[in-house]
């Protein structure tokens, strides 16, 4: 549901052809980047479109040329995409919807956690303190990005923000976990680590 609010509320903006819409969600959402790439963006569009979500109409706009001729601007006929009425209403409901809603789910490292008395305990403290450098790492990232990158766009501070409480979450459970496992006693890991400052 999250990429087609992405792509909605994108094209809520102005319309937009496919290639565009990676541009925005690249340079201003890249939170996401990864996780929309350019074949899901014209799946998500084709299957708005059938819906009636959203509307495709075929203009010249001022966009780049293919491959070598990428740097070559001029008037080219895209297939730009508008919301529909229809769009605006399925927008405004999935958005309603996830800000409201909660679904737990797990992560993959949570399916593996079931079967860590299949690694010495050494090994397991290695392995774990290896995610909790990658997580402090992207952390240290995404703090980076909300300081420098949209210091003053409300939206943006508030995902980050998010985000980072999530990283800093993690960061924690992970800490107790080791110093648990460290010490032999995996089941006295406590369901709230203590405080720590994140670094």
């Amino acid at each position: 549901m999250y990429k087609q609010i992405m792509l909605l509320g994108i094209l809520l903006e102005k319309p937009l052809y496919g290639q565009q819409i990676r541009e925005v969600i690249e340079t201003h959402h890249d939170l996401f980047a990864n996780h929309i790439k350019k074949p899901t963006i014209y799946y998500q569009l084709e299957r708005l479109v059938a819906d009636g979500y959203l509307e495709m109409r075929r203009e010249p706009v001022e966009a780049p040329g293919p491959g070598a001729a990428h740097e070559d601007r001029a008037l080219r006929e895209r297939d730009l995409y508008y919301v529909t009425e229809a769009g605006k209403s399925h927008f405004t409901t999935l958005l309603r919807a996830m800000i409201s809603e909660f679904s737990p789910g797990f992560s993959e490292v949570d399916v593996c956690l079931y079967f860590l008395h299949h690694l010495s305990a050494q090994e397991a403290c290695t392995l774990l303190n290896s995610r909790l450098q990658l997580i402090m790492t992207c952390r240290t990232s995404v703090a980076r990005q909300m300081d420098t990158a949209y210091p003053t766009d409300a939206a943006h501070q508030l995902v980050t923000a998010h985000k980072l409480l999530l990283l800093d979450a993690e960061i924690q459970w992970l800490r107790s976990a080791i110093a648990c496992i460290g010490t032999g006693s995996l089941t006295a890991i406590p369901d709230q680590p203590p405080e720590q400052p994140v670094v």
